[in-house]
């Protein structure tokens, strides 16, 4: 069985066990190029803000075919940062849609409530879903296999504090250290693999502020780059 259909059948059986009628898959964007990839990034946000009808193909796909312009300001920093983690470099103040869907194929990510939100997440919500489903959610991971994992949100509620104290308790979690430049993150080894995986506390990419902010975030990127040794 290949890795899509894999990703196909945990997200499937974790509809069915949770009982959940609606459900907004989301995952490794493209299969074939994050096999590919000699540096593997997984991003770990809250929800997806979706109060409509879900997409059919799953978030993934419909991310791709770019129909909805308000994810802008969200995946065109998550495209940016995936290139300095990937490629380094200047920093792209444009990313165009053909730019946007070139780094998403990279990646992967993973929403812990799989339900969609609102524009604003509940964190109550959001501790209690990852609770409920820590099983599904560390089988997600460990299927994606990632290299490193940003969790994207340093406001209350963190995603890497939900990884670490909700989702693994603990398990496989080294102590909490710190970059040069002041982010936390925790070394994870995931019951199926023998390496390292750094889980990096981030700003959320929907962040207030112009292209200034968002190249010193960029720029961020890079250092951890450097500090992790990627």
């Amino acid at each position: 069985m290949n890795l899509e259909q894999m990703q196909a059948d945990l997200f499937e059986r974790w509809k069915l066990e949770k009982g959940y009628t609606l459900f907004i898959s989301d995952g490794i964007f493209d299969t074939n190029t994050w096999l590919s990839q000699s540096l593997k990034v997984l991003y770990v946000l809250k929800e997806a803000n979706w109060e409509g009808g879900f997409p059919e193909k799953g978030l993934c796909n419909y991310l791709l075919s770019e129909e909805s312009p308000t994810y802008w300001k969200t995946w065109n920093n998550i495209a940016r940062w995936s290139k300095a983690l990937i490629e380094g470099g200047d920093y792209p103040s444009e990313v165009t849609k053909q730019d946007k869907s070139y780094w998403m194929r990279r990646i992967a990510f993973l929403n812990l409530k799989k339900i969609g939100g609102g524009s604003v997440a509940v964190n109550q919500e959001i501790e209690s879903y990852a609770i409920s489903d820590k099983q599904f959610i560390k089988e997600q991971i460990e299927l994606c296999d990632p290299d490193i994992i940003i969790c994207c949100g340093r406001g209350n509620g963190k995603n890497a504090d939900l990884l670490y104290y909700k989702v693994f308790e603990g398990v496989g979690c080294g102590e909490w250290k710190q970059t040069p430049n002041k982010y936390n993150y925790f070394d994870l080894k995931l019951a199926n693999s023998t390496k390292t995986i750094p889980v990096v506390s981030f700003y959320h990419p929907q962040m207030r502020g112009g292209h200034e902010k968002f190249k010193l975030r960029y720029e961020d990127m890079l250092m951890i780059k450097e500090h992790l040794g990627f």
